[in-house]
């Protein structure tokens, strides 16, 4: 792992979490009930330890993990200031000890290195772009469904409402857990680089994955503006994420099954466009693998 890999960055910032963000929660319920502090205690440490083993095990489930609880800490941090003051010195230093962190978590950079950590041999793992139509609202909205459904009921049973706790926790989990494997399926859409080529492995644009050969590689590169997205010869897997899009352009032709509502068709494509989170990164590593002059 190389020292600059802002996920290396990240493991060192999260580990000091208990001397900035944990004090900051702690400070806030130092006069509450013994059983709330234990409750916020259980839930910070159980929260740290599980982000900490994630990105140290670096896997896909793992960045998933990542960038649900480590933005959680901020408005942990607000609830907890609006709860029972905290001075401003500790708040301001958990503040942005928990933004750093959430950007780091955020980072594309990141969240490549993270999936990376299923290749295995001479593969190589870059992230998709998050389509604009769930990037734009649908997104936050899941994100705080699922905190919620996870943090509500236990800190109603640390509160003494045992009976609305109890309930949000049988059906909070749940719900919990259906948006965290929703999510989980935006670190799921991957290129993945292997020996003959590259594969681009994204099950909400296409059925199944496809190879694009390395002999039947004519040209990778930024989009065209003026590309014809409705032309029968383009597949554009792109969903319109925000942000540059890659064109790779075929000698013959790869066959594609877009995923739509209906019966999914095959597509006989000769060029992909697709939208990774690092382009610039992507385009490095296949001149490199010589599959572009």
């Amino acid at each position: 792992m190389k020292v600059n890999n802002p996920l290396t960055i990240f493991v060192a910032i999260w580990a000091a979490a208990p001397f900035s963000i944990g004090i900051g929660i702690d400070t806030a319920l130092q006069q509450d009930t013994m059983q709330r502090q234990i409750g916020a205690s259980v839930c910070f440490w159980f929260g740290w330890g599980l982000v900490l083993g994630a990105c140290i095990i670096r896997r896909p489930w793992g960045l998933t993990v990542m960038r649900v609880l480590t933005p959680a800490t901020l408005p942990a941090l607000l609830a907890a200031h609006l709860y029972s003051h905290i001075s401003t010195g500790i708040l301001v230093v958990a503040l942005t000890h928990a933004t750093l962190a959430t950007l780091l978590a955020l980072l594309p950079e990141t969240g490549n290195v993270m999936v990376d950590g299923l290749s295995y041999g001479d593969e190589k793992r870059f992230l998709l772009r998050v389509p604009s139509a769930i990037a734009i609202g649908p997104l936050m909205l899941l994100w705080a469904v699922v905190v919620l459904g996870l943090i509500s009921g236990p800190i109603l049973v640390a509160s003494d409402n045992w009976i609305i706790g109890i309930f949000l926790i049988v059906f909070g989990w749940p719900i919990a857990t259906f948006g965290f494997r929703s999510i989980h399926q935006l670190a799921r859409r991957w290129i993945v680089f292997v020996p003959n080529g590259f594969v681009i492995h994204d099950y909400l644009a296409t059925r199944e994955p496809f190879l694009l050969r390395r002999q039947d590689i004519l040209s990778l590169g930024p989009a065209p503006s003026d590309t014809d997205t409705d032309s029968e010869e383009v597949v554009d897997v792109s969903q319109l994420a925000l942000g540059p899009v890659l064109q790779v352009a075929l000698h013959g032709e790869v066959e594609v099954v877009p995923r739509s509502r209906g019966i999914s068709e095959v597509k006989l494509a000769k060029k992909i466009l697709f939208s990774p989170t690092r382009p610039g990164a992507v385009l490095q590593e296949a001149h490199l693998r010589k599959l572009v002059r």
